[in-house]
């Protein structure tokens, strides 16, 4: 006889009372999370305002003049300072956040923002005070301020999908409230100066100021939509990140007015500092309140927390339910299957088997887990060893074309003294780097396009001579330095019906790879006909490559030797490029190599060579 199926009604009871009692035990201790300034920021307020005030008070009683270079130096220099001690402060927070999520993601762009500002001004302080720019003359510092509110933007929207906060028009009027207060501030701070037209400001910093305060106005405005509209206790966040970005707008704005009504030499000693590091602070503070809160919610050793509430306020509405759900469902089951094996004492032996089967197919499942585990550990591993190695490849080239820019663009340095022999060396140089540079950016972008499928094959009828002379004028410049290379191609005029570019990137890829690793030996190119297939050899008599590594050689990205143990450089795409192309185009590939004795490369392209060629004259 079966026996009978507990109510659904008494399970939901026993759910219900179960996380009624466990809300009740955190309710307490999750109130520390409160809606008020604690005393540790209100102490970062005060000592950030009394910072400045100390340094003014210093500066009056050591004698040194208000808006002298001195005493520039050093409120400027609190002002980095500061600004600088923000930004570690939003850094240690963010660090501290213990899990992927919304949030942290929000935390993250909103610290490369302050970072981002805290280096522009560190930067623009020493290039003024080593005298390399004057003070807010750099255009190279102005980027940083870009950045700033580029990475700002989309930190400020992701806390508003953590806080479930649709924005809408009343945002947008908040944004034009303060654009509006930002462009009349510089007007009203100085009436007289322009109506006159008596004025001696910089232009730059000016419009850069006023495009400053109205790109933070933005910030600005949906901070303060968030600060009045929040769900959840980060409500506290987005109201300390609102409160800075109002001081960074009229800050901001306030700069703007200082170039035009003083001089520039009287900016670095303005008050108006205090407004722009008490912005960079309570920004700081909200991101620092952001990674209390989460640490909060996740140290379930000094605090419990009711199961829904953190999950929602940290990962947003649809997934933090979505995984709260899952939690219940599995709560709710697990007690339907406790009360059930109560009720069907005579079906033990079946439960006890089908238990059986769930811990051999949990063992399975973590058996699998602990595979994709390692493969996934693979793969970060190499995407890691592909950024180190494409960072280094990216920056020689790079550098090398700075410095012999740098050069010839100076007219006063070692460039107006040089011959034109040497000029005319310089710019090969350059145009060498490039190349380099390019023929690296096109393996990728070509590979990438093999990979998703959007390179597309055009067949045509084209000579083979035509080929040869292209890639003879890519590579003239490494084979001119080479005394080694020899060609066999008994027929230059054959006439072949194939994709020519990848007929051309094929024996290009091939040679390079065999220049950079048998320069300094002999490297043969081979092209005969065998009825109407194609056969393509390129030999070298270079380092060769070792049995264990063969059969890798043609995976993307591969590399013998990495990081900063690398002999030669290069993306590891070239090989792969060849294997890929080479198989599109319905052909074999096949390599023999021995270590320090060289490495061959035979490719057979089938059908390619058209009947009835006829050798031309």
């Amino acid at each position: 006889m079966m026996p009978e199926k507990p109510d659904e009604n008494s399970i939901d009871l026993a759910i219900e009372n179960i996380t009624t009692d466990y809300s009740e035990l955190a309710a307490e201790k999750y109130q520390f999370l409160g809606y008020h300034f604690s005393s540790y920021e209100v102490g970062l307020l005060w000592f950030f305002a009394c910072s400045f005030l100390a340094a003014y008070i210093v500066c009056f009683l050591a004698g040194i003049k208000y808006a002298s270079l001195t005493h520039s130096h050093i409120l400027y220099a609190v002002f980095v300072l500061l600004n600088v001690t923000a930004a570690a402060i939003s850094f240690v927070a963010w660090t501290k956040i213990p899990s992927r999520s919304i949030a942290r993601d929000s935390s993250l762009f909103l610290n490369f923002s302050l970072c981002s500002a805290a280096l522009g001004n560190l930067i623009d302080f020493l290039f003024w005070v080593f005298q390399i720019a004057p003070f807010k003359q750099s255009v190279f510092t102005n980027l940083f301020f870009v950045f700033a509110i580029l990475f700002a933007l989309p930190g400020i929207h992701l806390l508003g999908k953590v806080c479930r906060v649709e924005f809408n028009r009343q945002s947008w009027l908040y944004y034009l409230a303060l654009i509006a207060t930002s462009v009349a501030i510089p007007f009203l701070m100085n009436p007289g100066t322009i109506n006159s037209g008596n004025f001696s400001a910089n232009p730059k910093e000016v419009v850069f100021g006023l495009l400053y305060s109205i790109g933070i106005g933005y910030l600005a405005a949906t901070g303060y939509f968030l600060w009045r509209h929040a769900q959840g206790r980060l409500f506290h966040s987005a109201r300390f990140i609102s409160m800075g970005c109002i001081m960074l707008s009229l800050g901001c704005s306030i700069y703007a007015g200082l170039f035009i009504g003083i001089p520039i030499e009287e900016i670095p000693s303005h008050p108006v500092h205090i407004v722009l590091a008490l912005g960079y602070l309570c920004v700081a503070l909200g991101l620092r309140h952001t990674g209390i809160i989460i640490n909060s919610i996740f140290n379930l050793k000094e605090s419990l927390l009711p199961p829904s509430l953190p999950l929602i306020e940290i990962f947003g509405p649809s997934q933090g339910m979505a995984v709260y759900r899952k939690m219940e469902s599995s709560i709710k089951n697990a007690l339907e299957e406790l009360l059930r094996s109560k009720a069907e004492s005579e079906m033990k032996q079946r439960i006890i088997g089908e238990l059986e089967a769930e811990v051999k197919l949990r063992k399975e499942t973590e058996k699998a887990l602990i595979l994709e585990k390692e493969k996934a550990e693979e793969a970060n591993k190499t995407k890691s060893q592909f950024l180190a190695m494409m960072s280094h490849e990216l920056k020689t080239p790079l550098t090398a074309i700075k410095g012999y820019g740098q050069i010839l663009s100076s007219t006063s340095g070692p460039a107006s003294t040089l011959p034109a022999q040497k000029i005319q060396e310089i710019a090969g140089h350059i145009v060498l780097n490039s190349n380099h540079l390019q023929n690296m950016i096109d393996g990728i972008l070509r590979f990438s396009q093999l990979e998703n499928g959007s390179f597309t094959y055009h067949v045509e009828e084209f000579r083979l001579a035509d080929i040869l002379d292209q890639i003879d004028s890519l590579l003239l410049p490494q084979l001119s330095n080479l005394t080694g290379f020899v060609t066999n191609v008994p027929e230059r005029d054959l006439i072949l019906k194939t994709d020519r570019l990848s007929l051309q990137h094929i024996i290009l890829n091939l040679l390079t790879n065999a220049l950079k690793f048998g320069k300094d030996g002999k490297i043969s190119l081979e092209i005969r006909r065998s009825g109407r297939d194609l056969f393509i050899v390129v030999e070298d008599s270079g380092i060769g490559i070792a049995p264990q590594h063969l059969e890798n050689i043609f995976e993307a990205f591969y590399q013998i030797s990495h990081g900063n143990r690398r002999k030669y450089g290069g993306t590891g795409l070239g090989l792969s490029i060849v294997k890929k192309l080479t198989e599109e185009l319905k052909g074999k590939i096949f390599v023999n190599s021995e270590p320090d004795k060289g490495s061959r490369f035979e490719i057979l392209l089938p059908e390619v060579i058209i009947e009835g060629n006829q050798h031309e004259s």
